[in-house]
């Protein structure tokens, strides 16, 4: 009888065959024997290497493995990617980013042999825009290739040379000729690479001279975007005199029409600015920064929302920062901007997103009050939730933007109850997961989401549920933390208080309380483990304790070993970072409302502080007694599972 199909028995394993190539890099230098590869673009009059990738992609067909489609495949690959030249170390990135991680082609895909090919069709095409993208290419995996450098600087002049004439055209293109961001960005990449390769070369300079040209063209006609795209490429690649640049952006404002949006000319003044700030000459980058606050403070005035019109006089106020004389001016912008907060309160409006936590609480209680002992219920409180990994938060939040990309393309502003910006968040770009700050704050939105649930749909259960058949004295606390290697011996008493009007249900009590004591635990256990938690002075000769902010910047490591990184970026995101609550900071500056030590966040942070002083004893707590510890009221002593060990940053804890 077959043992494999009847027994269960795994078949033998053979070895994985050699996976192919992606199809648009098995074109071959045979494939292009005889091939004319520009046969689908040769009627195309079109400027846009994306248009030309259509093409070759349709004339490639579906299924066909013909040597001309497989050129045709890797020709529409390399036009089809993402053009971004103010990214010198990655100009051509992935059009798309699939959820499950699959993507478009990228430039380090045709690294090696394709180069070869890519080359040899480099050589040979005659399309501008196709040239143009395969030297370019070509160029930027094999820097030794100069040749195709300059032939790719040539090409993206050639480019907008006949968009000008009208021989080659953008899409959507509105008669501006070489006035458009299409032919900003393709002039950007011409004259980086013209530097790279030769910066007098001929090539280099025709370059050069375009910008010139337009630039004047764009004076002349009185556009003030095309002025500042063509402005600010002159200035990043100093090819004209700078104070002559910010002498025609302000002619230039002088003469733009009435309606003319207002974001337009602050961008030309502060251009301007930057202008003269490189001809070196404050006065007048002075005078182009006053004028660009000026004109955020007309835009707040014209502004009937309170958020809208405090972030420009904001943004008028950061405008003459370093200007000299404009200290009033800023005293009263700055009063300016308090009177606008006051209204943004009313203009902002919660919204909640029910759970249903009915389930989880009656699981959670009925867990509780099994456990026959309050020592054992304690134990059991202090193991209800475990803090996340930072990698697996990260990879979440990194997911959430893969599949959620308009919800994160944003920045944010985190406001204060006064209306009062306290901290900003960048957007992330599109298809673009690895953007920090993007990330940072979609991992405090999951853990916000996190803390409730586990502050009322666990915590505050188990506190419930304990308190409904135990008596809490300071001493039960007392009788276990003078054990722990968390709580310092002579600050016994001062936890135990702490933990009592937690447990009674005084959070305000509880949390400034607690929350200072953290700080002095840290620095007692990492003193335990033989590390040096002073700051000595060199001027004063003198030692301070370091403060936690300065053990979390400078003793991270020690504390990843001790605690784990689990715990230590829980206590990190919940007390000290923001975009999160930043209890620590909130609370020593008595920026609380009454209300706010009944949050979530809060009712959190003193259960991980009690957490965190009862981790050193799960080894030993079958050893630990506390006064007048007897099974609740009415309910039988079930044996219980005690309960699960915490998670650890080490195989040992420090313990009493």
């Amino acid at each position: 009888m077959d043992n494999e199909t009847n027994n269960g028995a795994q078949p033998q394993r053979s070895e994985p065959a050699e996976a192919l190539p992606p199809v648009w890099l098995r074109a071959t230098l045979a494939d292009l024997a005889d091939s004319k590869f520009e046969s689908p673009i040769a009627d195309s009059k079109s400027a846009d290497s994306q248009e030309l990738g259509d093409l070759l992609r349709k004339a490639a067909g579906e299924t066909d493995d013909t040597p001309a489609a497989r050129v045709f495949r890797m020709l529409s690959a390399v036009a089809g990617m993402l053009f971004r030249p103010k990214d010198r170390s990655e100009p051509f990135g992935a059009m798309v980013v699939w959820a499950d991680g699959r993507r478009s082609p990228v430039a380090a895909d045709f690294r090696g042999a394709p180069v070869e090919v890519l080359s040899a069709m480099a050589q040979r095409a005659t399309h501008p825009a196709l040239r143009a993208r395969l030297s370019d290419l070509c160029w930027f995996l094999e820097r030794k290739r100069v040749d195709l450098g300059t032939a790719a600087v040539a090409a993206y002049v050639e480019i907008l040379t006949k968009v000008d004439s009208g021989a080659l055209s953008f899409r959507f293109d509105e008669g501006k000729g070489a006035l458009k961001h299409d032919a900003r960005d393709l002039l950007r990449r011409a004259l980086q690479i013209g530097r790279a390769v030769g910066w007098d070369k001929p090539e280099a300079m025709a370059a050069r001279t375009m910008t010139s040209e337009l630039r004047a063209r764009a004076f002349q006609a009185s556009l003030a975007i095309p002025a500042f795209w063509v402005c600010e490429l002159d200035l990043d690649f100093g090819i004209s005199d700078p104070a002559v640049i910010g002498k025609d952006i302000e002619d230039l404002i002088g003469t733009l029409p009435a309606e003319t949006d207002a974001h337009s000319i602050v961008e030309l003044w502060r251009l301007g600015a930057r202008a003269y700030h490189l001809a070196k000459k404050p006065d007048d980058q002075h005078r182009c920064q006053s004028a660009a606050a000026d004109q955020f403070v007309s835009m707040a005035d014209r502004q009937p929302v309170a958020m809208m019109s405090s972030s420009m006089l904001a943004n008028a106020i950061a405008e003459l920062h370093g200007v000299p004389g404009k200290k009033d001016r800023r005293k009263e912008l700055r009063h300016r901007l308090i009177d606008a907060q006051a209204g943004i309160g009313e203009e902002m409006s919660g919204f909640s997103i029910p759970f249903n936590l009915e389930d989880m609480a009656r699981q959670i209680e009925q867990g509780v009050k099994r456990q026959p002992t309050l020592r054992d219920k304690l134990f059991v409180f202090a193991a209800l939730e475990n803090s996340p990994e930072p990698t697996e938060l990260a990879e979440t939040a990194s997911q959430s933007i893969r599949e959620h990309p308009l919800a994160s393309i944003f920045g944010t502003s985190h406001h204060d109850s006064e209306g009062k910006v306290v901290h900003r968040t960048k957007g992330a770009g599109l298809g673009d997961e690895g953007d920090a700050s993007a990330i940072q704050h979609q991992i405090a939105q999951d853990e916000r989401i996190r803390r409730r649930v586990a502050a009322y749909g666990k915590v505050e259960t188990a506190r419930q549920a304990i308190g409904a058949d135990h008596f809490f004295s300071e001493d039960v606390f007392a009788r276990i933390l003078i054990h722990s290697a968390f709580v310092p011996n002579d600050l016994v008493r001062t936890f135990s208080r702490g933990f009592l009007r937690f447990f009674q249900g005084d959070f305000v009590s509880a949390l400034y309380i607690l929350t200072p004591l953290l700080e002095n635990s840290l620095r007692q256990v990492l003193k335990m483990h033989g590390h040096d938690v002073t700051i000595f002075d060199d001027a004063t000769q003198t030692q301070q304790d370091r403060t936690i902010s300065s053990l979390f910047e400078q003793m991270r490591n020690e504390l990843d070993t001790i605690f784990g990184t689990a715990i230590t970026a829980d206590i990190e995101r919940l007390f000290l970072k923001k975009p999160g609550p930043h209890l620590r900071h909130a609370l020593s500056h008595g920026l609380l409302h009454d209300g706010d030590p009944y949050g979530p966040d809060a009712v959190y942070a003193c259960w991980l502080i009690f957490r965190l002083c009862l981790i050193p004893l799960f080894p030993y707590r079958e050893q630990l007694q506390l006064p007048f510890d007897e099974p609740a009221p009415n309910r039988p002593s079930e044996p219980q599972a005690s309960a699960p060990e915490p998670e650890t940053g080490q195989s040992e804890r420090p313990g009493s």
